[in-house]
């Protein structure tokens, strides 16, 4: 409420105030494609401010009531290439024309994860990958993980269908930083059946960094980042008042899964709100070895979020909740009647303002998340075995400097403050409080054809653990200091093609985990001791990629190296643990070394057909050991085509397409692992749009893993004794309310 107060109380406030800038009249312009014609329905967004609006039939936009500043402008329409300039308003009118090339290559329009300032992903310094509403509907994933998992360099390291872990290039847990629009997340990532806690079925789009990030993100994002960014809050200033709605629908025929998703919006002049909601219930994954029993998830979402818009600025305030019950597949030939489950709620509280300030604008960030986990032994337990609280704090306050010379980024701060407290039977790790506070400059320069960027960063992180007699620690306090940086170059070798070299240091704290554990671990059947001695990790990463972008082909190859200085690793002593029978394995820290490939490619060699293809490949060694990294995936190539017919009698956009993924065998192995056989998948789907009314009903059919193939993934915690999934078919309907 006081947040609620506080943002009313901004809305009323007088457009004059000696802080705040004038207001200019009017911001305008024309869109047309490269013969001149006029373009409608082209997407235009002033990104700072999150004001978008539509060009008419004579392609003519406009604004009203801005701020003066400098601000990305971004155009999008389908059929053309994105386009994003950096504007500079001022008190007077100000008329911004542009040209838009036609483009069979759909591209997401913006990304906002990977540099300081909005640009598109073939301008990124840093390797990213936009998943856009199509791709998250073909997904049609329950968990992060997999949905991530399309986009070449990610894959996921799964617990059956509910619980799926990023990895990025090979790295994962607290090795990869994920954001639900902006806010950090911190839902004890670290443990193996611990799972990110974000819904992606009623997200716009989800953007991945692929390599360190820790200049703007600070610790954790030294693998990457994953960013599942909501739609854009709504408003009607210039236009009149609305209300409209959204219905998504689906049914898994492997786990016998509905799924549905209801969204409505509306504005009132500068007042937007949201409200969306997301149930899903899936019984047990059926693999072609039969089903595995006590593997199905319960998963219901909600948000809503109210904002205002006015020539003072903008803000907005989001509360999401999120419950699971997931339960948990055990090894038969151990246990055939285990029926664990988890218990998961995530509550957060978003709140965002931006304010213009001497002629250039502040980015104000708040963001609370309670995370409790509880897990139980079987389905009728009532005593909670394990539990674990975490309440997180964070704050961030970005200044968008004006450009000074070719210069143009932000300074900003950060700080953060996780408290965990633990419950149950069972001890894992002791309570603790993490607060960590980060100082940071990020810009780019745009010198002629090429692009430079360059970012610095200072952390200060400080642990403070419990007492806790069953894991033998006494109270103490831990503290890390971190220096990151980055260095990008871009050089436009002509306007559809570019060569990006990043250079970048990331950095990760020990988690409480890895410092202060100190017995048996069910997640991975070991005996575990940490080390309180353990010190940051630290990462440099080198990028280089050709990147191509014109009317009929996209394509992206690079390669990277990775070296990480102190790789914390648990280590066999070759010692057991009498009590539990399970070796001991204590934390410890040396040098890692990854490199890999990664490869995307498209051609539409008419509006219609559509041809994709990827391919990625990481190897990780630890250097000190000469042994493999853990969960390195195997090389992965996948090939698809799509297309598209005119409309059919009734039908719209009608679509065809067909996939297929082979993975191979991983041969390099950390002793501790094996690998399954390598494996081809084959899926196909295929769609249409019925009018009824104004409206148009969509509907789409997937049919993932056709032949209903054995296999099993490399990265499945289930593959010593289980397959995975078999054939699944999945309706979805869709339409606009």
């Amino acid at each position: 409420m006081y947040l609620l107060s506080l943002v009313l109380a901004i809305a009323g406030a007088p457009a004059d105030t000696s802080l705040l800038s004038p207001p200019i009249a009017v911001l305008s312009g024309r869109v047309t494609n490269e013969q001149g014609e006029p373009l409608d329905a082209v997407r235009v967004t002033i990104v700072e401010a999150n004001r978008s609006t539509h060009s008419g039939p004579d392609g003519h936009y406009s604004f009203t009531g801005l701020a003066r500043g400098t601000y990305g402008l971004s155009f999008a329409r389908i059929g053309y290439a994105p386009r994003v300039l950096r504007i500079r308003l001022g008190d007077s009118d100000t008329t911004v024309n542009t040209v838009l090339r036609a483009s069979f290559v759909e591209l997401p329009d913006i990304q906002v994860t990977a540099s300081p300032l909005a640009t598109t992903a073939l301008a990124a310094p840093q390797p990213i990958s936009v998943l856009t509403p199509g791709d998250l509907a073909t997904a049609g994933a329950p968990s992060l993980g997999e949905t991530a998992s399309v986009v070449p360099g990610v894959r996921s390291v799964s617990t059956g269908s509910g619980i799926g872990k990023p990895v990025i290039r090979g790295l994962t847990s607290n090795r990869v930083l994920v954001l639900a629009d902006g806010q950090r997340l911190e839902t004890q990532q670290w443990g193996d059946e611990h799972g990110p806690n974000v819904e992606t079925a009623s997200s716009e789009r989800i953007e991945i960094i692929r390599g360190p990030a820790s200049v703007l993100y600070g610790s954790d994002a030294l693998g990457g980042v994953i960013n599942v960014v909501d739609p854009e809050l709504p408003d009607a200033l210039g236009k009149p008042a609305f209300v409209r709605g959204k219905m998504r629908a689906a049914f898994s025929t492997n786990t016998r899964m509905p799924e549905g998703t209801l969204i409505a919006e509306g504005a009132r002049e500068g007042f937007g709100f949201r409200a969306a909601g997301t149930a899903r219930s899936a019984g047990n994954l059926q693999t072609p070895n039969g089903p595995l029993d006590n593997s199905g998830i319960e998963t219901i979402s909600a948000s809503g979020s109210a904002g205002l818009r006015g020539t003072w600025g903008a803000a907005h305030l989001t509360y999401a909740r999120r419950n699971e019950r997931l339960e948990l597949h055990e090894d038969p030939a151990e246990d055939p009647g285990a029926t664990p489950y988890q218990r998961v709620s995530d509550d957060r509280l978003h709140f965002e303002m931006t304010l213009p300030v001497a002629g250039s604008h502040v980015d104000v960030d708040a963001g609370y998340e309670r995370n409790n986990r509880r897990e139980f032994e079987s389905a009728d337990a009532e005593e909670i075995e394990l539990g674990l609280l975490s309440k997180t704090w964070t704050g961030d306050a970005r200044f968008h400097h004006t450009p000074v010379g070719p210069l143009d980024g932000i300074a900003g701060v950060s700080v953060l403050r996780t408290d965990v407290d633990k419950s149950g039977e069972e001890t894992l790790v002791p309570g603790s409080s993490t607060g960590n506070i980060g100082v940071f400059v990020s810009e780019q320069a745009p010198l002629g054809l090429v692009t430079v960027s360059i970012g610095g960063r200072f952390d200060h992180r400080r642990l403070d653990v419990d007492a806790d007699a069953d894991l033998g620690v006494a109270a103490e306090r831990r503290t890390w200091n971190a220096v990151s940086g980055s260095f990008g170059l871009i050089l436009h070798t002509s306007e559809q093609t570019a060569v990006v070299l990043n250079v970048g240091r990331g950095f990760r704290a020990p988690s409480p985990f890895e410092l202060f554990s100190n017995g048996v671990h069910e997640g991975t059947a070991r005996f575990e001791r940490g080390n309180a001695g353990l010190e940051n990790e630290t990462s440099l990463n080198t990028d280089l990629a050709f990147r191509v972008q014109s009317e009929r082909v996209s394509a992206e190859v690079g390669g990277f190296v990775n070296l990480v200085d102190d790789y914390i690793y648990p280590r066999p002593t070759g010692a057991e643990d009498p009590e539990s029978g399970f070796e001991i394995f204590d934390y410890t820290q040396g040098n890692a070394r990854l490199y890999g490939l990664e490869a995307v490619a498209e051609y539409h060699p008419t509006p219609a057909l559509h041809f994709r293809g990827t391919a990625d490949y990481v190897r990780g060694q630890n250097t000190d050991l000469d042994v493999p990294l853990p969960f390195i995936p195997p090389l992965r190539v996948t090939y698809s085509i799509r297309i598209e017919a005119p409309p059919v009698g009734p039908l719209a956009g009608p679509y065809l397409s067909a996939e297929g993924e082979t993975n191979v065998r991983q041969t390099s192995l950390d002793p501790q692992d094996f690998a399954p056989p390598g494996y081809t998948l084959a899926h196909i789907g295929g769609g249409f749009g019925i009018p009824v009314g104004a409206r148009t009903i969509g509907v789409d059919v997937q049919v993932r893993n056709l032949f209903d193939t054995a296999y099993t993934n490399f990265l499945s915690r289930y593959k010593a004794w289980a397959l995975d999934a078999g054939r699944n078919v999945i309706f979805r309907v869709s339409t606009d309310l």
